[in-house]
């Protein structure tokens, strides 16, 4: 029994190590990592929420144009009240009508008015009524805010556009960190390879005397630097892996694999129409045009408020008096305001202004903002030339150390090159190999970049 309950142990734990080896490897493309990244970003997410929240305010705005309807219901209790008494008497009598009118009284009359005595007790008074009002002129007021708010959604999924094109490239930029760092570490590991080979040469022909000792350590010196240097690397893997699962918004430990094809043959794009691309499709030029309109709209609504303003109503009210144990209707009214300011000391005139100038302003930083963008979008015209030439360079230079090492190698076999002749070789070959990878990298965020400098890096449609 207990050797079952071992077996059955172990191989759970088994099962446990391979599924979580399985489990904890993850292997993405760049597609792959972009859609998540895009589906984790909270502020992406609250940048989405923040457009929901203009179309809502939008549809408020609508509102305005719509009758509006209202209830009210007062009741009042007034407990105790003082009987009302009027006692009886005889009407007086006037020489005229006129006289009569005026309450001048010539005597008093054989006719007899009696008094009244009203017991009041407790009092409950009840008021209810509905009203309806529509507005018919505001000056434009609620057209213009309804224009605000159109601006207001537009501005809000350019927002959108703007942090979508911003997780985009940081996600590429952390996808080919980790592709360029594993490139160098795979180098790093040919080159302590051939040092290992070159170590194990050395010995031997130490052995038999035809090389000193030093020769043999000038070498073994080499290899033990490349390992650090290989330490240090897979370190900078680990790094670079964590700050991608970072992004995709996975566990910092998550032993994420890549696949890419980053080749050296990359063909550089047309450069020439960027400044122009920039000024028609930068989300940011055309949130400061927004708001620029928004500023325009502004001025218009202050001009509204000292507009005339005209509005209906309909009211209906009923009232319910407890003592006269009935209800008293009144008939449904209509009504009509008109509001015509008159005087307010210039005040409109210096609210205007003040729009004017706030108008002016966002021209302003619209016109600062383009240079800008001009100037960024040539700075990375200027890395991505660099980028690509960096290409060229560095494929020449693997084709110049291959055959430098391939020679010196040779002539190392026959005696005519040094030990250090040989490891200068073999480093700079590993040298020309790491930086095309760097270029390559480079160059492939240096593309993204660009989209996004140009205005040509958005959310997909289907997807906003």
């Amino acid at each position: 029994m207990n050797q079952s309950i071992k077996y059955i142990v172990s191989t759970v734990v088994i099962l446990m190590t391979v599924l979580g080896t399985t489990f904890g490897q993850k292997i993405m493309t760049l597609e792959e990592c972009r859609q998540q990244a895009v589906e984790f970003n909270k502020e992406l997410k609250n940048a989405a929420l923040q457009n929901k929240e203009a179309l809502a305010n939008q549809e408020v705005a609508r509102t305005a144009y719509l009758p509006t309807l209202s209830g009210s219901l007062t009741g009042m209790f007034m407990p105790s009240m003082d009987d009302i008494s009027m006692p009886g008497s005889f009407l007086p009598t006037a020489d005229n009508k006129t006289d009569a009118s005026k309450g001048i009284y010539s005597g008093t009359s054989n006719v007899w008015s009696p008094g009244i005595s009203l017991e009041m007790n407790n009092l409950t008074l009840i008021t209810g009524g509905l009203s309806l009002e529509q507005p018919v002129y505001t000056g434009g007021k609620i057209k213009y805010s309804n224009k605000q708010a159109d601006a207001g959604v537009e501005i809000s999924a350019l927002a959108l556009n703007i942090k979508y094109s911003e997780v985009i490239e940081n996600t590429d930029q952390a996808f080919w960190s980790v592709a360029m760092v594993e490139s160098n570490i795979k180098i790093a590991e040919d080159y302590i390879k051939m040092l290992t080979e070159l170590e194990e040469q050395m010995s031997a022909m130490h052995e038999v005397g035809l090389t000193p000792a030093s020769e043999k350590l000038r070498v073994s010196v080499q290899r033990n630097e490349a390992k650090l240097n290989l330490l240090k690397a897979n370190n900078g893997l680990r790094i670079a892996k964590m700050y991608l699962n970072q992004m995709l918004g996975q566990p910092l430990q998550t032993n994420i694999q890549i696949s890419h094809k980053a080749t050296s043959d990359v063909q550089l794009f047309n450069l020439e129409e960027g400044t122009t691309m920039a000024t028609a499709n930068r989300n940011e030029l055309k949130i400061l045009e927004k708001q620029k309109e928004i500023s325009e709209y502004d001025a218009k609504i202050i001009r509204a408020d000292y507009l005339p303003s005209v509005g209906v109503s309909a009211q209906y009210t009923n009232y319910y008096v407890d003592n006269l144990r009935e209800e008293i209707d009144f008939n449904p009214m209509l009504g009509a305001q008109v509001s015509i300011p008159i005087f307010q000391w210039g005040q409109g005139k210096k609210k205007q202004r003040a729009a004017q100038l706030r108008i002016e302003q966002a021209q302003t930083d619209l016109s600062n903002t383009n240079d800008l963008i001009n100037l960024e979008v040539m700075q990375v015209r200027v890395q991505v030339e660099e980028a690509y030439e960096s290409i060229v360079i560095a494929q020449q230079n693997i084709t110049e150390a291959k055959e430098s090492l391939d020679e010196t190698q040779a002539s190392f076999e026959v005696g005519l090159n040094t030990t250090a002749d040989l490891l200068n070789a073999q480093a700079q070959w590993a040298e020309a190999n790491g930086s095309l990878i760097q270029s390559i990298a480079k160059f492939k965020v240096l593309e993204t970049r660009w989209d996004r400098v140009t205005g040509n890096l958005y959310i997909p449609e289907g997807e906003q």
